[in-house]
């Protein structure tokens, strides 16, 4: 997860989330969706229906299991945005143009 480069972060897998990543992946950009949850087989069913909805990349999708967002931070906008693995407590930066909560 180092060294990776969204346009959105998004936490959460209600309905607005995913609204949100479909009509951003059917823009062409990159989406990072982070989940709680650690059923990974639900994830994969959550990124293969938004992939097939928006016609989008493998590429422009990731889903992170077992995480949350602690903190969203840049000057005049979001920058970056720090992810805790559940299970290790362990920090990943992500940079990120957008964030939004949808948990």
């Amino acid at each position: 997860m180092i060294g990776t480069t969204v346009d959105l972060v998004i936490a959460g897998d209600g309905s607005d989330a995913r609204a949100s990543a479909l009509s951003a992946l059917q823009r062409g950009q990159r989406v990072l969706v982070v989940l709680r949850s650690a059923d990974a087989r639900a994830a994969r069913r959550f990124r293969r229906s938004l992939l097939d909805s928006a016609g989008a990349d493998e590429g422009q999708l990731r889903v992170m299991t077992s995480a949350e967002v602690v903190c969203a931070d840049g000057i005049d906008g979001v920058e970056a945005v720090v992810v805790r693995h559940a299970a290790t407590g362990r920090l990943s930066a992500v940079n990120a143009s957008a964030f939004l909560s949808c948990d």
